[in-house]
């Protein structure tokens, strides 16, 4: 298994949410895209490849719970556990006197596969990477 840069109760610290409950596979996806994003940056590891650094370190934990935090809160959005009302996951369609309802697949957008603005930016701040790439 690769790297994972943050735990279950410091995503919950960050985000001050409960953890989703595929918090470890989140974690692990989350800090592989950290780690794709911050390639070509150069720091101190320890023996595990961590960095060692314990700014670096923090900034990588970080990045890692905002990427997570977002997509905990959109997946609560598209599965109707969203505390706003129009983020419902229902598609409907009507024709006279008849309407149709289903629940909706959630929408892949680029947080799937590229970091959020805020996991950038986290990372910019110790110039692990540039907040104008579009891997990172």
């Amino acid at each position: 298994m690769g790297r994972v840069f943050a735990t279950t109760v410091e995503l919950e610290a960050f985000t001050g949410q409960p953890a989703p409950a595929n918090a470890s596979r989140l974690l692990a996806r989350a800090s592989r895209l950290v780690s794709a994003a911050t390639k070509a940056a150069i720091y101190d590891t320890d023996a595990s490849g961590y960095p060692s650094d314990t700014d670096v370190r923090a900034a990588f934990r970080d990045a890692t719970c905002a990427q997570v935090g977002e997509w905990a809160k959109r997946d609560a959005a598209a599965s109707g556990e969203s505390q706003d009302p129009v983020a419902g996951p229902w598609t409907s369609v009507g024709a006279g006197g008849l309407s149709f309802s289903r629940k909706s697949a959630p929408a892949a957008t680029a947080e799937d596969t590229d970091l959020i603005p805020e996991a950038r930016e986290i990372l910019a701040e110790l110039d692990l990477c540039q907040v104008v790439w579009s891997t990172c």
